[in-house]
C-alpha cells in the first residue's frame, strides 16, 4: 500500500508522466498535420481521404473523452491511464508499418482511443496528488508540454519526413510512450476507487450514433453508391440519436453530460466558443500545408518551419493570457482571441490575391502569428471562464464537457477545410478554370467562410461575463 509521504515524494514525477502523455497527444496531431501531403501522395490518395487520416483521430477521440473519464472512476485512474500509454505505444507501431489506407486509419483510430485514456485521466491524476494551492500551476506547466509538442511537431516531421519517410512520425513517438509507462508505473500510486458509479450505457450508445452520424454528413463526398439512400439513412440516425441522447441524460441519476450545466451562461456560450475558436484554429492547421504543397511547393522540412510559427507564438501569449484573466476576467482576452483567428483567416484569403510575392510572404507570416496569438489568447482565460463558473461538484463534468467540445470544434474545422475545399475545387475546375487559379479560389473561399464562423465565436465570447453568480439547483 502507497502511503501519503511516497505519494507526495512521487508527485512531481507524476506530473512528468502526466505531461508526456499531454506532449505525445499534441506532437501526433501536430507532426501528422504537416505531412500529411507526403502521406497522400505516397499512397496515392485523394485530398477527401487523406482528409479522413486526421479526422478519424478526432472523431474516436471525441466520441471516448467523456465515457473513458467515468471509467477511471469506476476502475481507477492508475489503471486506465497506463493502459492508454500502453495502447499508444502498439498503436504507433502499427500506423508506422502500415502500408495501406485501411490499416492507417485503424492506426489512427486506436491511437485516439489511446488518447481519450491519456488526456481524460491526465488532468484527474493532476488533481489528486496535488494540493489546491499548487494545482493552478502545475496544470499550467501541463498546458506548456501541449504547446512544445504543438511546436516540436511540424519541424521535427517535417525534417524526418524528408530524411527517412512519413512512417518515421509514428515510430518517433514510441520512445516517448515508453518513457511514460515505465515512469508512470513507478510513481503513479495505487487508489482504488471507494465507490463504483453507473455507467451511462445508453447515453453513450446514442453519443456515439449520433456524432459518426454528423462526421459523415459533413463528408458526403466518402459517400459514392445509393448516396440518396444513405444519406436518408444518416439524416435519421443523427434525429433519433439525438433527441434519445436529450431523453436519456435528462432522466439519468448519473448522466454522462449534465446538460443543466449548459443552463449557465459563461458554460454554454463558453463552450460553444471553444468549439468555434478551435474549428478556425484547425481549419487553418489543416489546409495550410497543402498550400504550402501544392501552390508553394515547399519542402516537408520547409512546411514544417512554418507550421512552428503559429505553436510558437501559443506559448509565449498562453501564460500571459492566463495570469491577465485571474485580473482582469476572461471576457476582454477570450474575445480578442476570436478577434485575433478571425484576423488571421482574412488574412490568408488576402494572401492569395496579392501580386507581389514577396507581400505575399509577409502577409503569410502575419496570418500564422494572428492565428497564434488566437487561440494562445483564448483558451486559457475561456477554460477559466467555464471551471470558475461550475459547481465544486460538477468541475470533473465540466472539464470533460469544455474537452469534447474543443475536440468537436477540431473535427467541423478539418470538416471545412478538407471537404468544402475539395467540393468547390471541383466545381471551379469545372467551371473551367486551371488548376492553380481554382485552388486558390478554392483557398480563398475556404478561408472567407472560416472567417465568419470566427465572428460567431466573437459575438459568443462578448455576450460571456467575467463574475458568473449563476447557481446549478441541485
Amino acid at each position: 500500500m502507497t502511503t501519503f509521504t511516497e505519494i507526495n515524494d512521487r508527485r512531481w514525477y507524476v506530473l512528468i508522466t502526466v505531461g508526456i502523455g499531454t506532449f505525445l497527444s499534441s506532437l501526433n496531431t501536430s507532426i501528422t498535420n504537416t505531412v500529411l501531403p507526403v502521406i497522400q501522395r505516397s499512397i496515392h490518395l485523394t485530398l477527401s481521404q487523406s482528409e479522413w487520416i486526421v479526422l478519424i483521430y478526432l472523431l474516436v477521440l471525441t466520441l471516448f473523452l467523456l465515457p473513458v473519464g467515468r471509467l477511471s472512476d469506476m476502475f481507477g485512474h492508475r489503471l486506465i491511464f497506463l493502459s492508454g500509454f500502453a495502447l499508444f505505444i502498439c498503436s504507433a507501431l502499427l500506423c508506422g508499418l502500415s502500408g495501406n489506407y485501411l490499416l492507417l486509419l485503424w492506426g489512427r483510430a486506436l491511437l485516439a482511443v489511446a488518447g481519450s485514456m491519456i488526456l481524460s485521466v491526465g488532468p484527474a491524476l493532476i488533481s489528486t496528488t496535488f494540493p489546491p494551492q499548487q494545482r493552478g500551476r502545475v496544470l499550467g506547466l501541463q498546458a506548456i508540454m501541449t504547446y512544445i509538442g504543438l511546436s516540436l511537431g511540424p519541424v521535427l516531421g517535417g525534417w524526418l519526413t524528408q530524411w527517412w519517410g512519413w512512417p518515421i512520425i509514428f515510430f518517433l513517438t514510441i520512445p516517448f510512450g515508453l518513457a511514460g509507462l515505465g515512469l508512470g508505473i513507478w510513481s503513479i500510486p495505487k487508489v482504488v476507487p471507494t465507490q463504483r458509479k453507473q455507467f451511462d450505457l445508453k447515453g453513450f450508445f446514442f453519443f456515439i450514433i449520433g456524432m459518426t452520424a454528423c462526421t459523415l454528413l459533413l463528408n458526403l463526398n466518402v459517400i459514392k453508391g445509393n448516396r440518396p439512400f444513405i444519406i436518408t439513412l444518416l439524416l435519421v440516425c443523427f434525429i433519433i440519436s439525438t433527441w434519445g441522447f436529450v431523453h436519456v441524460e435528462r432522466k439519468e441519476q448519473e448522466p454522462m453530460l449534465d446538460l443543466r450545466l449548459f443552463r449557465i451562461r459563461n458554460i454554454g456560450l463558453g463552450t460553444l466558443g471553444a468549439a468555434l475558436n478551435y474549428l478556425c484554429f484547425f481549419l487553418t492547421l489543416f489546409l495550410l500545408p497543402f498550400y504550402f504543397d501544392h501552390v508553394l511547393h515547399f519542402s516537408a522540412f520547409a512546411i514544417g518551419s512554418y507550421m512552428t510559427i503559429t505553436p510558437m507564438v501559443m506559448t509565449v501569449f498562453a501564460p500571459i493570457a492566463g495570469t491577465l484573466s485571474d485580473r482582469m476576467g476572461p471576457r476582454l482576452l477570450t474575445t480578442l482571441g476570436m478577434l485575433f483567428n478571425t484576423v488571421g483567416l482574412l488574412l490568408f484569403a488576402l494572401m492569395v490575391k496579392i501580386p507581389s510575392s514577396e507581400v505575399a510572404h509577409i502577409v503569410l507570416i502575419l496570418g500564422l502569428i494572428f492565428a497564434g496569438l488566437g487561440t494562445g489568447t483564448f483558451a486559457a482565460p475561456n477554460n477559466s471562464a467555464i471551471l470558475g463558473a461550475a459547481p465544486r461538484a460538477k468541475q470533473g463534468v465540466a472539464s470533460g464537457t469544455l474537452a469534447t467540445f474543443r475536440y468537436i470544434g477540431m473535427m467541423a474545422g478539418i470538416t471545412i477545410g478538407g471537404s468544402l475545399f475539395d467540393s468547390l475545387l471541383g466545381c471551379l475546375s469545372n467551371k473551367g478554370l486551371g488548376a492553380s487559379s481554382a485552388f486558390h479560389e478554392a483557398f480563398l473561399l475556404v478561408m472567407l467562410v472560416g472567417a465568419l464562423f470566427g465572428f460567431m465565436g466573437i459575438a459568443c465570447t462578448f455576450a460571456m461575463v467575467n463574475v458568473n453568480k449563476e447557481k446549478l439547483e441541485p
